[in-house]
């Protein structure tokens, strides 16, 4: 049952639209999954998915679906969707990111943003942070599972990365932790946590991520806030607080502008967050967002990335992989050369763990297969079809005559899933046993 005060707060917002919001409440959660280009391009998807796809209007990778237990299937293993919210797919949607720029995920957890913007970074980096650290373990995974090779992930404050961090992205995101009302629709335990006294708190979080974000934000760069809130003390009040005390411009969203509504002005906010945009789920389907993008004054200068094309692998491979990575190996990880010091920091990872030596031999580590498994050159394709793939996933044994001895990874239509390891046909599963199938 939705708060009284909520209710209140909603009808003083809506006005003659709060009953078709209520109205909202009754409909069922709208599923869709975002395709991960970093992985598969959006067409070939749509060749081979099995499912029945309606195209979500305002993003080019994102699709309504009907199907239920998407986490098992093996295209959401091998990493070629993520199950994620419509409203949510927007917030990475509303930029133009260069390949090259450098980019902070300030709030990333649980990944799909990330996910989304890694994927257009493919000579730039992203850093992710996320500074819960069991949140961050969930983030690293999701990460993984994408495969996405340019990203930093870390566990740290805003006001840590401030410090050590100043001038340095063109771009930061800000997902902020709210009081979650867009969620009400889906989540129960979101309507029991709700309170005026979380609002009041989730703003002072909000003030402080936005304040630190100014000090690490480029001259000229650019700031995506986004909420899932409809709360105006954490979305149009907030960002219009932020704007009194620094020089931004609030630029128009014309790409999303018509599937949402725009955000709300009274005399106590910045006229120009009519330009913001919210999405209300009984004007289109899926769950409440707000969302805005702040310039920051000034030209921004873009910092000149070193990408090295080496063959730098090869000391830790048997004769099982043929790769050339343009990235450099520090610590047993390979990524593209970073502009910025990393050390003394909370690093849950930096680039694509590549494995860790044990007694004199190298160990792959799953991200290696995730990002380059298709390097491998003793593989296993596998499809949907064939019965030891569920049997794989499950972290079971199979069979085949056709593999060489030794690692190989196993493959979903040419896609890459895990390692194994074969010896006289039998390929012991390597599938991590956190991420098997247990139904």
């Amino acid at each position: 049952m939705l708060p009284e005060e909520f209710k209140n707060r909603m009808k003083a917002l809506l006005k003659e639209d709060y009953d078709k919001f209520i109205s909202s409440f009754d409909e069922p959660e709208v599923k869709s999954i975002r395709v991960n280009s970093e992985k598969i391009k959006v067409e070939d998807f749509v060749r081979i998915s099995p499912f029945k796809l309606e195209k979500i209007p305002y993003t080019l990778d994102g699709f309504y679906v009907n199907e239920s237990n998407l986490g098992n299937h093996p295209y959401h293993h091998a990493g070629l969707f993520y199950v994620q919210d419509p409203a949510a797919m927007m917030p990475a949607n509303l930029i133009d990111l260069d390949s090259d720029m450098i980019v902070l995920d300030l709030c990333a957890a649980p990944g799909g943003k990330s996910g989304q913007i890694g994927s257009k970074l493919s000579k730039g980096i992203l850093v992710s942070n996320e500074i819960n650290p069991n949140r961050a373990k969930i983030l690293f995974s999701n990460i993984e599972r994408m495969g996405l090779k340019n990203t930093i992930i870390l566990n740290n404050d805003s006001y840590t990365l401030a410090k050590k961090y100043p001038n340095t992205f063109d771009v930061i995101f800000i997902d902020a932790p709210c009081s979650g009302e867009g969620m009400f629709r889906k989540d129960p335990n979101a309507i029991k946590e709700w309170s005026l006294k979380k609002i009041e708190e989730c703003a002072k979080i909000q003030k402080e991520l936005l304040k630190n974000a100014d000090i690490m934000l480029k001259d000229g760069g650019f700031i995506v806030y986004s909420t899932c809130t409809y709360s105006l003390e954490e979305d149009e009040l907030q960002v219009s607080d932020f704007l009194k005390e620094h020089e931004y411009e609030v630029l128009e969203i014309e790409n999303i502008k018509k599937y949402t509504s725009h955000g709300y002005v009274d005399d106590r906010i910045n006229k120009e967050l009519i330009k913001a945009i919210r999405f209300y789920p009984h004007i289109y389907k899926g769950e409440g967002q707000f969302a805005c993008v702040l310039k920051k004054k000034g030209v921004l200068v873009k910092t000149k990335l070193d990408f090295n094309t080496n063959n730098i692998i090869d000391k830790y491979i048997e004769n099982d992989v043929d790769i050339k990575l343009n990235a450099e190996i520090y610590n047993n990880y390979a990524y593209t050369k970073l502009p910025f010091d990393i050390k003394g920091m909370k690093i849950i990872s930096s680039g694509v763990k590549l494995g860790e030596i044990k007694n004199d031999r190298f160990i792959y580590h799953h991200n290696f297969v995730t990002a380059y498994g298709n390097s491998f050159k003793n593989k296993l394709n596998l499809s949907l079809d064939d019965q030891r793939l569920v049997k794989y996933l499950h972290g079971y044994e199979i069979t085949d005559e056709s593999v060489l001895a030794g690692y190989g990874v196993i493959l979903v239509n040419g896609y890459p899933l895990g390692l194994f390891k074969a010896s006289n046909g039998t390929l012991k599963n390597h599938y991590p046993s956190g991420l098997r199938m247990v139904k």
